[in-house]
């Protein structure tokens, strides 16, 4: 019986030695960062291209001297994709243009007169310290180029539309 009842104790002591090497734990460390949302606020919500003549080039909106100004507010030092397409302008009378798009910018909304050309899919990079509110400033200018002499006559009607991005 003591056979027995010593095995039995080995066998348990067996058991519970078995169970505790097969539990273990680690811990790892969990980070996150939080950033400024990106804002872009248009000041103006039309430009005029004026009245275009058929069979003439009217002459371009000068993006540096243009009335339309897009103010990006987001996270300092961060890095910015911006993105825009021509605009495909519609007649009320049928017929279309196409507006070019010229878009300008700086880091200062008094350097207008100045400020670098920026291309679709080019990235900039907002000034200020990491996690401090920093601002852009772009302008838009362009042309529709030449008006075909046969264009039909009529009001013509597009949106263009700036997009920016975090990379």
């Amino acid at each position: 019986m003591k056979r027995i009842i010593l095995a039995a104790a080995i066998l348990l002591g067996t058991f519970g030695l078995a169970s505790a090497q097969n539990t273990a734990s680690a811990g790892v460390s969990i980070n996150g960062e939080v950033i400024k949302g990106i804002t872009l606020t248009v000041s103006t919500a039309t430009l005029n291209l004026g009245t275009m003549v058929a069979g003439t080039t009217p002459a371009a909106v000068s993006a540096s001297t243009s009335p339309i100004m897009f103010t990006l507010t987001g996270n300092g030092s961060s890095s910015i994709s911006v993105t825009y397409l021509p605009v495909s302008l519609i007649g009320s009378n049928g017929g279309s243009l196409t507006f070019a798009s010229t878009v300008i910018g700086d880091s200062s909304s008094a350097s207008q007169a100045s400020a670098p050309s920026i291309s679709s899919g080019a990235s900039i990079t907002l000034g200020g310290a990491n996690y401090s509110v920093a601002n852009f400033y772009f302008w838009l200018g362009g042309s529709v180029g030449s008006v075909p002499a046969n264009q039909p006559p009529g009001s013509y009607n597009g949106t263009f539309t700036l997009s920016v991005a975090y990379n």
